[in-house]
């Protein structure tokens, strides 16, 4: 035996040895096996007697104590397949306070046991500090054994074996433990069910592309049969013409023909277009007393306003209150207190850093560098000195107290005493000089940072968390060689009471940050990025401000366009004309009137308690924009469509009775598929809905009253031959219009492609009123017929109500004649208009005529923008969409889109990236690219477990724990088992365990962690004060418990404390600060891992009634690097969360500070589903209601669902995820969508003649209204938002809208005309009582 030669080792030896043994007992104890083999280890090694066949002494020393020959080296000779057992029974016991391995402390984080062996051997006066072995022992290994000597071959219990077995969390290779699962192979992308190669093209684009071929081939033989079919249909009517008369104007038989005869419109038109009359009528004869009665509406409901506020938090705005994370935040903040404040300096090396010889695996220098001229360790401490530094004023405003914040007065400190900074410097303590003596070497702390390099608040610092930009695979060699970035972290205390004081030290960190720091930055060639806690909702809100302008002069340019496209020049007047006929006035009313709806809607939403956000106020004016203008062209452009001659009372209410169901349509369509969108639970998105669907039906309704009173006021306004902006001022009819008379000069009507789609209705009316009733207009007819060509215009007077409608009128439609006596309406406009022929002079002369102009009364030429598009659409538009190749070609060009978004829809990516939603100079751009590129560390991940009964008679603790004696299949060995599997659970560390840690801590086998004196109170370990300074103080303490059998109240039954032991000694453990001796020591590492409670005697929540309230085990998520990344970790949590609670039978929740901002891209896609789906289905019951025809509501339901479908496509190509922003977006483009197809689809339901006819005339009549209140105006207001600061209007504002304008006009002008000439629905015609 050693002890036995003059070799001998001495008594210190031998009491250092067995110290450090106790110490690495206190890491090792919860595995019974690892614990029992790594003493006998060290027994075998020291007192084994045959000793002398595998050791040998190398070299000796001479004693301190008694000058004796002492052992210095000595050769260990140990078999391979001890060493392997005994390395495998300890590599996977976790020491949890850490979230690490315990080999990382007992080991240096040996790969093997040959290298375990060596951290063991290594005497300390070869370590840069005073720890390891008493003198040096070299493992040369069994085949290196000499002659004559025979390596040591202990028999030890691996770690599954009954009598030491430890848990599948430290033992996870026993036979009982389940390993993780296969990695999944990678899934093919090509559909290799047909044969197809793993990259070629998907199953879903296959069928896909299958489906389009054949199409396409049905497409073609449907054009050929169809051929064939209309030469057949045009020699049969040609026949057919000889024996029968034609109806008037050949258009009765064309539509009979195709759609089998007219068809009842829908009662509720019928009942809508006589109010519509009755209002208009109204509206013209008091436009004043309208406006002024909408002006105190709108006043009213902007009383709401005062109630008006902003929402910023992201939290509030996309996480609604009743959602699981959110419940989870909730719960978690009451048990624990919310999440500390983050505060965080990213320091990394450029190309140009020096020195530059020496290159790490990324390609930069590494950021560890000593030399004389470069040292950026010691750089980080002036950068340091600067923050402590820090001091600024501040009020607690809930007390109304002043102080000075530093960094020392508000960050958090787990033990009481230094700040816990995750950084570098605390391997030194956070002190220059102790770095300066150079004891401690970078190196050398990044492979001791557990045990020689402990930080100033006594916790070790994991080099992950503080270094960065070293690689994660097998091109690793050193964090001195490979980190590329110091990741600097300053957690600050989140309480109430330390807010305000944290607010203003962060305002000036900033500053701080952005201008000395930068400088130091500079000057030593290195990139300086930072964020604070406050830093996301400043920069928001610097944002808004930010575009606020860009936003300012895309309204200005719509509002111009506005002007400008509302206004008509007759031909031959004079310049001045045009400072009476341009309609800036009106086009202003109509902004004003979009303005004053939002306004009224953010009031009436306040009233009742809704808050605004700032997509609110950026997007439902232009949403609202949209839709009004829309409708002040239609509106504009019914009412030049009257008759002249008829009062402005009359025209207006005749011009409400035939646009007005159009219109209502459209708002109704789109106030349902806002509402719809309030069911959603996310309140951002639920808010904006519900005052969009608010903001639609104020706009509707000051449309429909203020607007058309405005509208009545403009036209008694151009007939007087005032100024538009300066009405007390009137131009004389000769210098307005020298060549024309006077009261030409004034008519300010146009007789506008499809004028006759509203009277023709009004004809059926006339048809079967009785002659007495319609003599007094028939009379009037006459005379205007009759009238020559050269005389004044008629002074047609307006009809009489009774006369013209009378009550007792049914719509009998089966005749078309009316009956002898009565002339139609149309034929009456007809005959008027060849009298306003007769009275044009001069320039009013040339009918229809090309160029730029439309035609004006009696066919006269008329300058203007809504006159070149009617003109537009009338000869070119309409002819082009007619004919059968381009129909043939738009059919398979939009289907082909179609297909196209269908393909890319299951590749448009959900999240919104942090980069996106703030301004591009903001420093935070920076700071987000440096933060996904160099940090390798996840965000921590904590599983709660509320109500834990203590008491050992209740399952629960072994149901919990993973030390020895627990459950195989318990809670933590479950979360351990987890972290094996990172790639699919996205878990990197077995949990830190409060419960683990006490039940070892509490534990005989270590004789120095839970210890009292004879009067019951807590003693700490012998190395801590006083037991470290005086013998004497600690001299009576003695171990809490024993081990045994009986009643003695020191004895833990079964090895487990009784519910009254845990009562009295887990707030011990809590108060326990780890040390050498006893490192399970509660303080902080668990200070916030219980739930706490004053109240409670215990001070634990709950504990005097025998249970915890909650408790929290800590764990860390893989580095996380993309909002995918993100988004499908939480995914993972939540899956094995679920799974674990219904094997378990608990109720443990997950909860980490981004939870509850990526909930919502679990459920997007299918809120979206919800949403836009529940809305589409709430279009087509609308449409189906206003028009009786579920044809017609069907095709625009189609023509609607392809512009998002293809809207969707867009988001792809364009990079826009999907998010809460974007289904805002997509629900505006919805409402958008019906505004582009409802108004069409309307007119050519009730346009007369077959379907191509119809077609036409429906884009005569909406046509241009569509193109130009939408398309351009919106073109023109989107195209400015493209030079906005902020990423977010550029990429999900500007992208979003012009797909949007573009794909919205090319369904609504181009596909959606080719679908109704095709398969439009029969014509709808009613006889309609105005009065």
């Amino acid at each position: 035996m050693l002890f036995a030669t003059d070799h001998a080792a001495s008594l210190l030896q031998s009491s250092t040895c067995d110290a450090q043994i106790q110490q690495a007992s206190t890491l090792l104890v919860g595995c019974p096996a690892c614990d029992h083999n790594f003493k006998h280890f060290f027994c075998t090694l020291t007192c084994h007697p045959d000793q002398s066949t595998f050791v040998n002494v190398t070299d000796v020393q001479l004693t301190v104590d008694t000058n004796r020959t002492a052992v210095k080296e000595a050769s260990y000779y140990i078999t391979d397949a001890f060493g392997a057992t005994f390395y495998n029974s300890c590599k996977d016991v976790v020491f949890g306070l850490l979230n690490i391995k315990a080999i990382q402390l007992v080991g240096g984080g040996a790969r093997n046991f040959q290298e375990w062996f060596n951290f063991l051997g290594l005497i300390k006066d070869k370590q840069p500090t005073r720890i390891g072995a008493p003198y040096q022992m070299d493992f040369p290994g069994e085949q290196n054994t000499p002659a004559g000597m025979s390596a040591m071959n202990e028999t030890i219990p691996a770690c599954w074996d009954s009598a030491f077995k430890c848990s599948c969390g430290d033992c996870p290779d026993a036979p009982a433990c389940i390993p993780p699962p296969p990695p999944l192979p990678p899934q093919p992308y090509g559909c290799t069910a047909v044969g197809l190669g793993p990259n070629s093209l998907s199953c879903l684009d296959l069928s896909l592309l299958l489906l389009y071929i054949a199409f396409l081939v049905g497409l073609v033989w449907a054009a050929l049969h169809w051929h064939v079919f209309s030469s057949f249909a045009k020699r049969h009517e040609a026949n057919r013409s000889h024996r029968e008369p034609l109806l008037e104007d050949g258009e009765a038989s064309q539509e009979t023909a195709e759609d089998g005869g007219e068809h009842l419109y829908s009662s509720l038109e019928q009942r809508l277009r006589p109010l519509f009359y009755r209002l208009g009528v109204y509206c013209g004869e008091q436009p004043y007393k309208v406006i002024a009665l909408c002006a105190l509406a709108i006043a009213a409901c902007c009383l709401g306003l005062l109630r008006f506020q902003v929402e910023t938090d992201p939290q509030r705005l996309w996480v609604g209150c009743g959602s699981l994370a959110a419940r989870e935040k909730a719960q978690y903040e009451d048990s624990f207190g919310a999440f500390w404040r983050i505060e965080q300096l990213l320091i990394s090396t450029t190309p140009e850093t020096l020195p530059s010889r020496k290159l790490a695996a990324s390609g930069l220098p590494p950021i560890v560098v000593q030399d004389r001229v470069h040292d950026h360790i010691k750089w980080l401490f002036a950068v340091q000195a600067e923050v402590d530094a820090l001091s600024v004023p501040y009020t607690n405003f809930k007390t109304g107290q002043a102080g000075n914040a530093t960094l020392s007065s508000i960050c958090f400190k787990p033990l009481g005493g230094a700040c816990a900074i995750e950084s570098v410097l605390q391997y030194w303590q956070m002190d220059a000089d102790t770095y300066a003596m150079g004891r401690l070497s970078p190196d050398f702390c990044f492979g001791h940072w557990s045990t020689q390099c402990r930080s100033a608040f006594e916790s070790p610092i994991d080099p992950h968390t503080v270094l960065g930009g070293f690689p994660t695979d097998s091109s690793f060699r050193s964090f001195a060689q490979d980190a590329t970035s110091f990741v600097v972290t300053y957690p600050v205390d989140s309480s109430p009471d330390n807010r305000d004081a944290a607010l203003a030290w962060e305002k000036a960190f900033i500053e701080l940050a952005q201008t000395r720091l930068q400088d130091l930055a500079a000057e030593a060639n290195l990139r300086l990025s930072f964020s604070s806690e406050r830093s996301v909702e400043d920069e928001l809100a610097r944002e808004t401000a930010s575009d606020s302008v860009t936003v300012a002069v895309s309204y200005l340019v719509m509002l111009l366009y506005i002007a400008l496209a509302l206004g008509t020049l007759p031909a031959g007047t004079s310049p001045w004309a045009v400072m009476v006929y341009s309609r800036v006035g009106v086009g202003l009313t109509g902004v004003m009137i979009v303005g004053l709806s939002v306004l009224a809607a953010l009031g009436l939403c306040s009233l009742f308690g809704m808050w605004a956000t700032l997509i609110i106020l950026e997007v439902i004016p232009f949403l609202v924009l949209a839709v009004g203008v829309d409708n002040m062209f239609i509106l504009a452009h019914a009412l030049q469509q009257q008759d002249p001659s008829l009062p402005t009372p009359e025209r207006l209410g005749r011009a409400l009775a035939g646009a007005g169901p159009s219109i209502t349509l459209a708002a109704a369509c789109e106030a349902l598929a806002f509402g719809l969108g309030g069911l959603t639970t996310m309140p951002a998105v639920r808010n904006f809905s519900l005052c969009a669907a608010v903001a639609v039906l104020l706009d509707y309704a000051l449309q429909m009253t203020a607007f058309a009173a405005r509208l009545a006021v403009d036209c008694d306004r151009v007939h007087a031959g005032r100024l538009d902006c300066l009405p007390c001022l009137k131009l004389s009819p000769h210098k307005l219009h020298p060549h024309a008379s006077e009261t030409a000069a004034y008519s300010d009507a146009t007789d506008a492609p499809g004028t006759e789609s509203m009277t023709r209705q009004t004809d059926q009316a006339l048809a079967h009123m009785p002659a007495a009733d319609a003599a007094p207009l028939a009379a009037a007819a006459a005379a205007a017929s009759s009238a020559p060509e050269t005389a004044d215009l008629p002074q047609v007077p307006p009809p009489d109500a009774e006369s013209l409608m009378p009550s007792h009128t049914g719509l009998q439609l089966e005749s078309d004649q009316p009956p002898q006596g009565v002339q139609s309406l149309t034929g009456r406009v007809k005959a008027l208009g060849r009298s306003l022929k007769g009275a044009a002079k001069g320039g009013w002369s040339g009918g229809r005529r090309g160029g730029g102009g439309g035609r004006g009364v009696g066919g006269s030429r008329v300058y203007g923008v809504t006159p070149a598009l009617h003109w537009y659409m009338e000869h070119v538009h309409a002819p082009l969409l007619a004919k059968p190749a381009v129909q043939l070609v738009t059919l398979a060009v939009f289907v082909g889109l179609f297909v196209l978004s269908l393909a890319a829809l299951p590749h448009v990516s959900r999240g919104l990236e942090q980069q996106v939603a703030l301004p591009r100079d903001s420093y935070l751009q920076g700071y987000f690219t440096d933060l996904y590129d160099v940090l390798r560390v996840g965000p921590p991940l904590y599983f709660v477990v509320p109500h834990i009964h203590m008491d050992p008679q209740e399952p629960d603790i072994n149901a919990i724990c993973s030390v020895g004696g627990c459950n195989d299949a318990s809670f933590v060995n479950e979360v351990s088992g987890a972290a094996r599997d990172p790639g699919r659970t996205y878990i990197a560390n077995p949990p830190a365990s409060w419960l683990d840690d006490f039940l070892s801590w509490i534990s005989p086998g270590l004789p120095h962690c839970c210890r009292e004196d004879p009067q019951g109170q807590q003693c700490p370990p012998p190395d801590q004060y006083p037991c470290n300074t005086s013998a004497a103080a600690c001299a009576d303490c003695a171990t809490c418990f024993t081990t045994g059998a009986g009643p003695d109240p020191r004895v833990l039954p079964h090895n487990r404390p009784t519910l009254e032991q845990v009562q009295a000694k887990l707030p011990w453990f809590l108060k326990a600060v780890p040390s050498a001796e006893c490192a399970k020591g509660g303080v902080g590492g668990y200070n916030n891992a219980l739930q706490m409670d004053a109240s409670d005697p215990t001070g634990i929540a709950g504990l005097s009634t025998g249970q915890v309230a909650a408790s929290s085990f800590r764990t860390y998520y893989v580095p996380l690097n993309t909002q995918q990344n993100f988004i499908d970790a939480y995914q993972a949590i939540r899956d094995f969360t679920a799974a674990t609670n219904k094997k378990l039978g608990i109720q443990m929740y997950p909860y980490s500070i981004f939870h509850i901002f990526f909930e919502q891209y679990l459920y997007v896609v299918r809120d979206s589903i919800w949403l836009l789906g529940g809305a589409l289905l709430g279009v087509l019951a609308v449409c189906w209601a206003f028009t009786a025809s579920l044809w017609a509501s069907s095709i625009i339901l189609l023509v609607v669902g392809m512009i998002l479908m293809d809207l969707l496509g867009v988001m792809y190509l364009w990079g826009i995820q999907l998010n809460a922003v974007s289904v805002v977006n997509l629900t505006m483009a919805l409402g958008i969508a019906v505004e582009f197809c409802a108004h069409i689809v309307h007119a050519f339901l009730v346009a007369p003649g077959g379907r191509a006819q119809r077609m036409q005339t429906a884009l005569q009549d909406m046509g241009a209204s569509v193109l130009s209140g939408i398309t351009i105006t919106k073109f023109a207001g989107v195209l400015v938002l493209a030079f906005a600061k902020t990423q977010i209007f550029e990429v999900y504002f500007f992208r979003v809208y012009f797909g949007l304008v573009l794909l919205g006009a090319s369904h609504a002008l181009v596909l959606l005309p080719v679908l109704l000439s095709l398969f439009g629905p029969p014509q709808r015609q009613s006889i309609v009582q105005l009065d």
